[in-house]
């Protein structure tokens, strides 16, 4: 199964699509002190969700950009029902192709530094977006510890730990201002979120070719959180704001 059809699968129904709830992002939007009129892009919107949650909470306009049709359509969908429309705009494309037309006072990217290949390029390029007092909000998982079983961290070779989060952030030019990270109810809540989705279209689809696929995913993801996740890694927001 395509990479993307497989997020939608298993993630297209969830409102946020990362460990993290409406309050940890207000918190970050203030950190940031987010004003009515400022300026946010998303790469990797999602279901808009997170940006719906600035716009409310801040008065911010913003701009989110999504590769995937299906989750374009729902952000349009709830960002109308909430009158927010005239805030937030979703452009459907391929974020790594995107060239604003302006420069943004937040970048925000949950969870979606990979579509730059990697946080060192993500922050290089987004960088470039970002107006002189801006600031960029990233999402990342990060290892607790360095003692990580090799079998596992193998397979997370992108995983890094906060100490070298930070470092490649200061060598682009930021400082670390603020960050939140995810406990482990925010945890519990995405993974089982992520086994329910699953498990529901593994029975709506008892007959599709790739149902296969997906109950292997679905183990998969199940043993990595159970066996390793749960202990060894976790996930934040850290806001990076240039060096003064």
């Amino acid at each position: 199964m395509d990479f993307l059809d497989l997020v939608t699968l298993s993630q297209g129904s969830m409102a946020i699509m990362n460990p993290v709830t409406p309050e940890k992002i207000r918190a970050v939007g203030e950190a940031a002190g987010l004003k009515p009129g400022m300026r946010v892009l998303e790469v990797g919107a999602g279901n808009g969700t997170v940006l719906a949650v600035l716009a409310e909470a801040f008065g911010i306009t913003g701009i989110g950009l999504e590769i995937r049709p299906e989750a374009c359509a729902r952000a349009e969908r709830m960002l109308a029902e909430k009158g927010l429309s005239d805030q937030v705009r979703i452009i459907c494309t391929d974020a790594s192709t995107y060239i604003p037309e302006t420069q943004y006072d937040l970048i925000v990217c949950l969870g979606a530094a990979f579509i730059y290949g990697g946080l060192a390029d993500a922050l290089s390029i987004l960088t470039t977006f970002t107006a002189q007092e801006g600031a960029v909000l990233l999402g990342e998982r990060y290892w607790k510890t360095e003692l990580v079983p090799p079998e596992f961290a193998r397979d997370w070779e992108d995983i890094l730990t906060e100490y070298e989060l930070v470092r490649i952030a200061g060598e682009a030019g930021f400082d670390l201002a603020f960050l939140v990270r995810a406990d482990d109810a925010d945890w519990e809540r995405y993974e089982t979120g992520i086994w329910r989705c699953c498990r529901a279209w593994l029975k709506a689809n008892p007959d599709h070719p790739e149902y296969g696929e997906v109950a292997e995913y679905l183990h998969q993801v199940q043993d990595e959180y159970l066996g390793y996740g749960r202990e060894y890694a976790g996930w934040g927001m850290y806001l990076f704001e240039r060096t003064l």
